[in-house]
């Protein structure tokens, strides 16, 4: 399983970066191709982030794992879209919460965690005549983060023991998401993604030499930015990353 995540996420970053970014014009002006400035996205969210590990039991069972080993998480990604919109990079900051039990002993954690990502938007890539509002996108990427976590026995909750992360850890993580513009600027997306920690320590209980895991489950809202330049115009028509050279007012997904 670790070795199959650390090639997805080669492939993927691999492809995003290699594929050249390139745009075709119908509209005034001729061709027009954006610059690193064009074509970016800010998307904040929130969410549950949920533990799978030594300490927990509901791997299984979604409602059971969403309401007893889920806590609640926010996090905001910053993305340059390239390639006609069929693949970006991004950026990603995240803080979530844990918890989890088993017979004897419970814990609870805070993580924060950063990194880049590679994204493809499946409907933009097999279809490049798209013109919908919808796409589904698939992502991976690695990271660092760092965690605090507090187990106590649950027969005697002074008996605590802490694991307070004094460098930063490792994580890989993969993931799948919906996405939808409903205005000019605005979207909303949908994703749910599962991470590896490079150890066994986030509920603060090494055992069996197998490293834990958590998830993170969002809906986020997202505004497209065409440039961070003062004027985004060339050749007397807007050079919105979502038309492709199409009429202005239409952009694509």
């Amino acid at each position: 399983m670790k070795k199959q995540i650390k090639y997805l996420i080669v492939a993927v970053l691999f492809v995003s970066m290699a594929i050249p970014e390139t745009v075709n014009s119908q509209g005034w002006g001729g061709r027009w191709k954006p610059g690193f400035w064009d074509n970016w996205s800010v998307n904040v969210n929130g969410g549950l982030t949920s533990f799978f590990g030594d300490l927990s039991l509901y791997d299984t069972d979604i409602a059971e794992k969403l309401s007893k080993e889920s806590g609640p998480a926010f996090g905001m990604l910053m993305s340059k879209y390239l390639s006609q919109d069929r693949f970006a990079i991004t950026g990603q900051l995240l803080y979530g919460t844990l918890k989890g039990q088993n017979s004897t002993t419970m814990f609870n954690a805070s993580i924060i965690e950063y990194n880049l990502q590679g994204r493809v938007y499946f409907l933009n890539l097999f279809s490049p005549d798209n013109l919908s509002n919808f796409d589904i996108v698939g992502y991976a990427g690695l990271g660092q983060f760092k965690f605090k976590s507090e187990q106590y026995k649950i027969e005697d909750p002074s008996d605590k023991s802490i694991e307070d992360t004094g460098t930063p850890e490792f994580v890989y993580f993969f993931g799948f998401g919906i996405e939808y513009k409903f205005l000019d600027k605005f979207g909303i997306t949908a994703d749910m993604g599962m991470r590896q920690a490079q150890n066994d320590k986030l509920d603060d209980l090494v055992k069996n030499k197998n490293y834990d895991y958590y998830s993170y489950l969002s809906f986020g809202f997202t505004y497209y930015i065409d440039s961070f330049k003062k004027s985004s115009r060339r050749g007397g028509r807007s050079s919105s990353f979502r038309s492709h050279g199409r009429a202005p007012m239409r952009r694509r997904r």
